[in-house]
């Protein structure tokens, strides 16, 4: 359900890399740091706030593991996410970014967003749910 696609190599040199991505949002925006083992998430949004619906980040470095499940499901998936990547996550799906390395994304909305449409439901709550693969 979650979406994860490259961002576009656009130019390599000695210098380093140059990617390229369309963005068709506009405000603010959060740009995130998160050591590696932290958590961040464990909520799902409900398309109150159009900026979440669908959630949209950009992993720019690191490597992490996205726990996602339906909302009405009962089985957590786990997408594994290495940067530079660009993550959907439509309406009522439940997630969870887990910082596999030390990390650095950018969240396409502002904490206003976060606020007024993010419902938490903590992992004890969906403890069931979580199948090792």
């Amino acid at each position: 359900m979650i979406k994860v696609t490259a961002v576009q190599l656009v130019g390599q040199d000695d210098r380093g890399t140059n990617y390229l991505w369309d963005c068709t949002r506009t405000g603010e925006f959060m740009l995130c740091y998160r050591h590696a083992g932290s958590s961040s998430g464990q909520h799902y949004h409900t398309g109150i706030s159009d900026n979440k619906n669908p959630e949209i980040m950009f992993l720019l470095t690191g490597k992490a593991l996205i726990h996602w499940c339906p909302v009405e499901g009962d089985e957590i998936q786990t997408t594994e996410v290495v940067a530079p990547a660009r993550v959907e996550v439509p309406v009522n799906i439940w997630h969870q970014l887990i910082a596999v390395t030390d990390c650095c994304f950018i969240e396409l909305n502002s904490m206003d967003d976060v606020q007024k449409d993010s419902v938490r439901v903590w992992r004890t709550d969906f403890e069931k749910m979580i199948v090792e693969k």
